[in-house]
């Protein structure tokens, strides 16, 4: 007799009472498996309470768990969190009201807060973190068998921007838990491309990645990149971009040729350009058929980013994916001489319209002019100049103004100290070294979706790729501007509904999996070796060894495997070996049958 999923989520609730298992970052480059019991007034139904099913790795985890605390989203001081990003998961108890139910298979929005909170209340907290699922807590993550989230936190949550905190699935009968996990990695790629904006003739935000626009991908060979360029091939053949480079290794790039993605662009009619990254003339390459409009940095590191300011095209986006491990890895942007002006009354009006910041957080539309509570820096002007005062005579009564590095009051002015930070509207006059140290020293004290103008221009900034890799982070403004960036999205539960309501296939992208107890191992491997591919983690099969996803591999690791877990690879074996050794839906029924269970999706 099959279960139902009201009956699954009951047992699953009384197992969620004793103690269980979880993967947890315990300190730098340490990952381990541990017990741990939630919360005893977690449990008193008024909470939301969670089981696992399974999670992917992600690239990104790899900073968190170099930097541990030092990482923004890690808390100070904390002894361990629970590991993991792209998962699914079953709701086993909600309060009244909420959007979801016991029983519901969800998948759970991992960006939380852009203001700092304590991650276990979800409430602000100026000693908290800008928390998010995989990196925050130590009763919420993917890679934990039971979890636990605060009745309130759904609310606070849609209220930073991030919509729905989960969202049920729509799954049929041939869609996979591993491709249900994507929709972190899918919603990621798919709200940074509705973010990315070009500006059209009259100045206005055109999103998206424009119709027929040539494209690159710098260290594009992994995952990510193949997800994001699904996204990008997903429009008609008149719209596709008439090129695409891509950059990797050349064994990587060997594989790829053979990617049904890649050979179905080129039946389309889309010139794909595979570019060894040690080639030489790489810059030319990358610009031969014409410079693209839109680049992703799919790697941090100095090679890519210099690539990625040398071929831009002019009004064209960058988007930098991931950020990187080193802070101070910058990359360049040329800002041009600025236009004149008849007079500075008129300079003042117009560059303060140049500026332009998010309309709310993680909102692609912008707006233009200063940000809604401005706290504004004037640096580089002569004090009490003409040119100073027409530009604080256009600031709303009240704003706060920065009007030298130094920080010195001057009478008359709510003059702000550096030291504080926030800095919604940056305007940096003067050229060359100096403007470029002027912005140095002002970059890591901008808030959140800031806006920064060199009103004079001639000049090279080096812009951190810390404080560029989210779409909410800063915006050099201006007409002297070369380019735009929008980065990474922050992912968001609208963009997430949209691969778990019609789900797009990412079964080939699966390269490995293993249970619970084997991640630490899984972790390592995958790391050193940084092959292409999804990787899954099934939280329920807990001692499925750490195995590549062929038919061939899966029968090698029976033979010294004992119990459920040497019957569930037996028969993934065959299943795999009737799918030419893709994943798919039919390997996971026959690893959960294997262990004496139900697939996730097969619940009535």
């Amino acid at each position: 007799m099959s279960i139902t999923k009201i009956e699954r989520a009951g047992e699953l609730a009384e197992r969620a009472r004793k103690s269980h298992h979880g993967v947890y970052l315990t300190g730098p480059n340490q990952v381990q498996v541990l017990e741990d019991e939630l919360p005893a007034e977690s449990l008193d139904g008024k909470n939301f309470l969670l089981a696992s099913f399974g999670n992917c790795r992600c690239a990104s985890d790899a900073k968190a768990i170099r930097q541990f605390d030092s990482h923004a989203r890690v808390p100070s001081g904390t002894d361990r969190i629970a590991l993991g990003h792209e998962t699914l998961q079953i709701v086993l108890q909600a309060p009244e009201g909420a959007n979801v139910k016991p029983g519901d298979v969800v998948v759970v929005t991992p960006g939380h807060a852009t203001e700092p909170i304590d991650p276990l209340t979800f409430q602000p907290s100026e000693s908290g973190v800008l928390s998010a699922l995989g990196y925050s807590y130590r009763y919420l993550g993917g890679l934990r068998q039971f979890n636990f989230v605060p009745a309130g936190a759904p609310a606070y949550v849609k209220a930073q921007g991030f919509g729905n905190f989960f969202n049920p699935v729509n799954a049929d009968e041939k869609t996979s838990l591993v491709t249900l996990a994507h929709a972190e990695p899918f919603a990621c790629n798919y709200g940074t491309n509705k973010h990315i904006f070009t500006l059209g003739e009259n100045g206005e935000f055109m999103y998206g990645v424009p119709p027929r626009a040539i494209v690159a991908y710098l260290s594009g060979t992994a995952r990510m990149a193949m997800i994001n360029l699904t996204i990008v091939a997903s429009v008609p053949d008149e719209d596709l971009p008439p090129v695409v480079y891509v950059t990797g290794s050349q064994a990587k790039l060997d594989e790829m040729e053979e990617y049904a993605l890649i050979k179905d662009l080129r039946a389309r009619g889309t010139r794909v350009v595979l570019i060894d990254r040690k080639d030489p003339d790489i810059i030319s390459k990358l610009t031969e058929f014409g410079k693209p409009v839109v680049v992703w940095t799919n790697y941090a590191s100095a090679d890519t980013y210099e690539q990625a300011s040398a071929i831009m095209a002019d009004g064209g986006n960058l988007n930098s994916y991931a950020g990187a491990v080193d802070p101070e890895l910058t990359f360049d942007m040329s800002i041009g001489q600025a236009p004149t002006f008849s007079s500075t009354e008129e300079e003042a009006k117009a560059q303060i319209m140049e500026m332009h910041h998010n309309v709310s957080p993680n909102d692609l539309n912008r707006f233009r002019g200063l940000a809604k509570e401005p706290r504004v820096a004037l640096l580089g002007f002569e004090p009490g100049s003409e040119r100073e005062g027409a530009y604080l005579h256009q600031l709303p009564s009240g704003t706060p103004v920065l009007l030298s590095l130094d920080g010195q009051a001057r009478e008359g002015y709510n003059t702000c100290l550096l030291e504080e930070g926030g800095f919604t509207d940056v305007f940096i006059a003067g050229t060359g070294e100096d403007a470029a140290s002027t912005y140095s020293a002002i970059e890591t004290h901008l808030a959140r979706s800031a806006a920064v103008n060199l009103v004079d221009g001639n000049a090279v900034l080096k812009i951190r790729s810390k404080n560029a890799h989210y779409v909410t982070r800063h915006q050099i403004c201006g007409k002297n501007v070369p380019w735009h960036m929008t980065n990474t999205s922050e992912p968001h539960a609208d963009d997430m509904l949209v691969q778990a309501a019609n789900p797009v296939s990412f079964d080939w992208m699966v390269k490995g999996v293993c249970g619970l107890q084997n991640v630490p191992t899984m972790m390592d491997e995958v790391e050193a070796a940084q092959p292409f591919g999804s990787f899954f983690a099934f939280t329920e099969l807990e001692d499925l060894p750490w195995v590549e996803t062929t038919a061939s591999a899966f029968r090698e690791a029976a033979e010294s495997a004992g119990g459920s877990a040497k019957q569930a690879l037996l028969a993934g074996a065959e299943a795999l070996a009737s799918n030419k050794d893709v994943w798919g839906r039919n390997v996971e029924e026959a690893l959960y049958e294997g262990y004496g269970l139900t697939h996730p999706l097969n619940l009535a």
